[in-house]
């Protein structure tokens, strides 16, 4: 189709307006066979703590890679009272080291119990939660 200028264009106003075939219903649209698939989703590449993968970050060492990109993620479920009181427990040490250090999170948190647990390894006993926490706070 040949371009037209806009003058040619607002003088077709006067003229009958241009009526469009209408659109198929999405079942009518293609076959089942032509609708091409979207690829799966691939899950993102996992950091490494030990080293980089990447070949572009060659002159980058480790300490200038920021903390929480050199963890591993884990996910893990907590009672709310536990969330509620780790958000207090932040809170009050954010405030008493008044923007020294590192900002400490829920998540320095729970690394420190788990290091305490880890610590303390070899006296855990039991087959229950409860039986495994009294192991190691007796």
């Amino acid at each position: 189709m040949p371009r037209q200028s806009v003058a040619d264009l607002l003088g077709e106003v006067d003229q009958a307006p241009v009526v469009l075939p209408p659109r198929p219903a999405p079942a009518e649209a293609a076959p089942a066979a032509a609708v091409e698939k979207p690829e799966p989703r691939r899950p993102a590449p996992r950091r490494v703590a030990h080293g980089l993968r990447d070949a572009g970050t060659a002159g980058v060492t480790e300490s200038q890679i920021p903390k929480w990109q050199r963890l591993e993620r884990k996910e893990l479920r907590l009672r709310a009272d536990q969330l509620d009181e780790l958000a207090r427990i932040r809170r009050t040490l954010n405030r008493q080291r008044g923007g020294e250090g590192e900002r400490i999170t829920e998540n320095t948190l729970i690394r420190v119990a788990v290091d305490m647990l880890l610590g303390r390894a070899g006296k855990l006993r039991g087959t229950t939660e409860d039986e495994l926490r009294k192991s190691v706070t007796s």
